[in-house]
């Protein structure tokens, strides 16, 4: 249990607009507009349930790059699926900003950004045959108790707690199935269990970037299934906002 991706990039288009400004709607001058540079690049995870059906889609969130560089008061804009703002929201949650700034002092930015889920866009050719294997209605891929031993894990950063449950004093857990790749890589999460949608998609968020150790059944490299609980303490992750 671990207490509180790389999933491929299933990205089309992503569109941040960015300016400077305070929360409720007040924006700088067009040349104090400083746009907020993403610490890392990242891809949301894809809706299990969407992706096994080849459902595509996209959404769009807006939301403030707060001064700590995280994204706050986020909402949704438009979306396909109530599904596909779940995972934007979560990735985006997740991610880290240089805060802007403007004569040396960090400013708020607003935001918004466009993310389009193409089923397999971006998968590479063992992605497209675990997904083939997933899609039938009885997988050919093993379970963790079948291996040789459980894959270790070699990278495991902690999840991120929805920032929109902060306020309501609200703990949970979730239960995510993932493929273990024959290299170690986390692909296609699924929520089996949550205590809401937000901490499912967190939690999912979290576990695709991690990586392990190559599954291994009878000497050989293989594919196959993990189950990870991660627990949410509201009071112990309200300290990582």
């Amino acid at each position: 249990m671990f207490i509180m991706r790389p999933l491929p990039a299933f990205l089309l288009s992503v569109t941040i607009a960015l300016g400077s400004g305070n929360v409720f709607g007040q924006t700088a001058a067009p040349s104090e507009r400083i746009a907020p540079k993403s610490v890392r690049a990242t891809a949301p995870v894809y809706p299990f349930h969407l992706l096994i059906k080849g459902v595509e889609g996209s959404a769009d969130l807006q939301f403030t790059i707060g001064y700590s560089g995280k994204a706050i008061l986020a909402s949704v804009l438009n979306s396909t699926d109530p599904a596909f703002a779940k995972a934007l929201l979560a990735d985006i949650e997740a991610n880290e900003f240089l805060p802007p700034r403007v004569n040396g002092l960090p400013k708020l930015a607003q935001a918004e950004v466009h993310f389009s889920f193409n089923g397999t866009a971006g998968l590479d050719p063992t992605a497209r045959e675990i997904l083939a294997e997933l899609r039938k209605p009885m997988p050919a891929l093993p379970h963790v108790e079948e291996l040789d031993k459980k894959p270790a894990p070699v990278r495991q950063d902690p999840p991120v707690y929805p920032y929109s449950l902060l306020s309501d004093n609200v703990s949970g857990h979730a239960e995510i199935e993932v493929v273990i790749d024959r290299t170690g890589r986390v692909l296609f999460p699924r929520i089996v269990s949550a205590t809401t949608d937000d901490v499912g998609y967190a939690a999912a968020e979290a576990v695709s970037r991690w990586r392990y150790q190559a599954p291994v059944k009878n000497g050989k490299p293989v594919d196959a299934f993990l189950r990870v609980t991660i627990t949410y303490d509201q009071s112990k992750m309200a300290a990582s906002w």
